[in-house]
């Protein structure tokens, strides 16, 4: 008898060490950019390159599609919705094609009104 009562107080014990440890280490809550956290990109808005995505092309799997979205997020009720791209601004995108951290190709955009 008491050796079952030692049995089943370790195992509540691990279970409970076990549901504790999943509380404490496991996935935190989730954050994400505001995208208007730096100081100078604050001031034109319609500047901010806010997320760029590069993925194998799926109608041609030897190239890459990249995509890259400028302010796609604004809040509806900051204003009006037909927001354009900025005519002072010059969108860079730098592409390192051979991983040393160094642009070996420059897209560069602007545009008018």
């Amino acid at each position: 008898m008491r050796k079952s009562i030692a049995i089943t107080a370790l195992a509540a014990a691990i279970a409970s060490a076990a549901i504790g440890a999943a509380v404490t280490l496991g996935p935190g809550d989730g954050t994400a950019s505001s995208h208007r956290e730096a100081p100078l990109i604050a001031d034109d808005p319609a500047a901010d390159i806010t997320d760029v995505y590069a993925f194998r092309s799926p109608d041609k799997p030897g190239t890459v599609t990249i995509l890259a979205n400028v302010i796609p997020g604004e809040d509806p009720a900051a204003g009006p919705l037909w927001y354009t791209f900025s005519p002072g601004a010059r969108y860079n995108l730098k592409i390192d094609t051979t991983g040393d951290v160094r642009p070996d190709v420059i897209y560069r955009f602007q545009f008018q009104r």
